[in-house]
């Protein structure tokens, strides 16, 4: 190995490009003791060529170099060595690229592309110029001539242990128009989602529905986003659900079988599940779906949007058959930033659950509390508003974004817990004590007129809803008579400094709770 050698390799393929890109470097200066040497390379397929030159050049330091380049700093060598000789783990060198890439995985068009005259470490050097001072194999197993390659160079080399880094604007590029090959840029994502993007958790309680769960756990099979886990936890009376799961031959699969779980305890099993090296989980009921690119999409918003702790979009809702009856509502007309506090200020003066159900938000794991579905500590047992719940914690962390494209489904069928007779006051009872909380730590509800408000709003939004449907349905359970000691609790609250003293909350028997017909 010629420790003082720069090998210049260029893939020829038009003479006039090669001609004037040679030009441009018959202007750079090299180093003192130092020696150049331009190689063009043919053939059709790039990335052979590249690792056929490498591995027949005995130089150092090697320059990867598009044929429509021209180099317009003469005195770049000087400053690629001060870059390699700064830091021995610098393994190659660009002049642009992505900061971070996008989860589309084509660093022309992410949203962190390095501004111009960036210098400084990067996780993707575009191809266009690309000096390594280690060799390693090219994968033209992989890709032959689209830029995809360059971009697998760079994990490559993060795999063995180096870093990759922008070194300044040396070079001009006449190209501006690209085409993106759509499957090699599958097989990059294919091969390199785990090296590049942080792993989701979809979480799937289920129980005797086999034939939507595997709707939805196809529709998370089928994410465009790859770097996902799917955990199982199934409760179902019988084994077809099992039965179904050993159909499928997926390592991301994880699947628990328990029988003897009631709902709470199947519900509770699953939320226990934290997997640390999941960033992200995302809640799939087993009768929802989701659309390819909804993980995708969501993740895209975390990495450019720090400050965002709650990502939403448009939903539809389908029937029992599957079929697409109408799009939830929703106070946005566009993809928007909301500032969080101002929302749940919102939520809790309404009681619409605009941002949707378990299934709608991906959950960025650092912003829940204790790493579980929860935002106060009354929510371990029979809670059936954590979707609520988990928002308001989430937007006390920090902002919402809402995606104006519907990226799930929200299944309405007889089947749901919202037909369930004592639901209805039992969300009453569980939204006093989100108020009380909210109201007694000054978060959203900060004020004498917030809490008033809300109190107000709350009589309104649940004498209807949460006694009367109820009452009109022959329901007397022990829910509905704990609602009534509330009203009587949220009365009293207006007159004596908005002291809100709980009585416990009792429950029916499950087995004897009627539905809705």
């Amino acid at each position: 190995m010629d420790e003082r050698k720069f090998e210049i390799i260029i893939h020829a393929t038009d003479k006039r490009f090669l001609s004037r890109l040679i030009q441009s470097l018959e202007a750079v200066v090299v180093p003192e003791n130092f020696s150049a040497e331009i190689q063009p390379v043919t053939g059709a397929e790039k990335y052979f060529a590249y690792d056929a030159a490498m591995r027949a050049s005995d130089a150092r330091y090697k320059i990867y170099l598009d044929e429509r380049a021209v180099v317009t700093d003469e005195n770049f060598l000087f400053e690629l060595l001060r870059i390699f000789n700064s830091d021995g783990r610098i393994a190659a060198v660009g002049t642009s690229g992505a900061l971070e890439l996008s989860t589309h995985g084509i660093s022309l068009l992410s949203a962190k592309r390095t501004p111009k005259n960036f210098r400084g470490e990067v996780e993707i050097a575009d191809g266009f110029f690309f000096a390594t001072q280690y060799d390693l194999p090219w994968r033209h197993d992989l890709f032959k001539d689209t830029f995809f390659g360059g971009q697998a160079q760079c994990i490559e080399f993060r795999r063995a242990g180096g870093k990759i880094f922008c070194g300044g604007d040396w070079i001009s590029f006449d190209g501006e128009n690209f085409s993106f090959d759509e499957t090699a840029r599958q097989k990059f994502l294919d091969e390199y989602s785990k090296d590049l993007f942080p792993l989701v958790s979809v979480i799937i309680p289920t129980f005797n529905r086999p034939k939507y769960f595997k709707e939805a756990l196809d529709s998370a099979l089928n994410q465009t986003y790859r770097n996902v886990e799917i955990f199982v936890s199934d409760n179902s009376t019988d084994d077809a659900t099992e039965r179904l799961i050993a159909t499928y031959d997926d390592a991301r699969i994880k699947y628990f079988r328990h029988e003897n779980f009631d709902a709470n305890d199947n519900w509770n099993f699953a939320r226990d599940y934290n997997n640390p090296a999941a960033e992200y989980v995302n809640w799939l009921m087993d009768d929802d779906l989701f659309y390819p690119p909804k993980i995708e999409k969501m993740i895209e918003i975390y990495q450019n949007h720090p400050d965002v702790s709650l990502v939403t979009s448009r939903r539809k809702v389908i029937d029992a058959d599957g079929k697409i009856t109408c799009e939830a509502a929703t106070p946005f007309e566009n993809s928007c930033r909301v500032d969080g506090e101002a929302v749940g200020n919102f939520l809790f003066k309404s009681f619409n659950n605009f941002i949707g159900e378990p299934t709608t938000v991906l959950i960025r794991k650092k912003f829940l509390r204790d790493g579980d579905l929860c935002w106060h500590d009354d929510e371990r047992g029979f809670f059936n508003l954590v979707d609520m719940s988990t928002w308001a914690q989430l937007l006390s962390k920090g902002n919402l974004f809402f995606i104006n494209e519907p990226l799930s489904c929200c299944r309405v069928h007889s089947g749901i817990a919202s037909h369930w007779v004592y639901t209805p006051p039992l969300s009453a009872i569980q939204w006093v004590k989100l108020i009380k909380s909210a109201w007694e730590r000054k978060i959203f509800l900060r004020t004498e007129k917030d809490i008033r408000q809300s109190i107000l709003a709350w009589f309104k939004y649940f004498v209807e809803r949460g006694l009367e449907l109820p009452l009109a349905r022959g329901y007397h359970g022990k829910e509905v008579q704990t609602l009534k000691k509330y009203f009587v609790t949220m009365a009293q609250a207006l007159s004596n400094g908005y002291k809100i003293e709980l009585p416990p909350v009792e429950y029916s028997a499950q087995d004897k709770i009627k539905k809705i017909r």
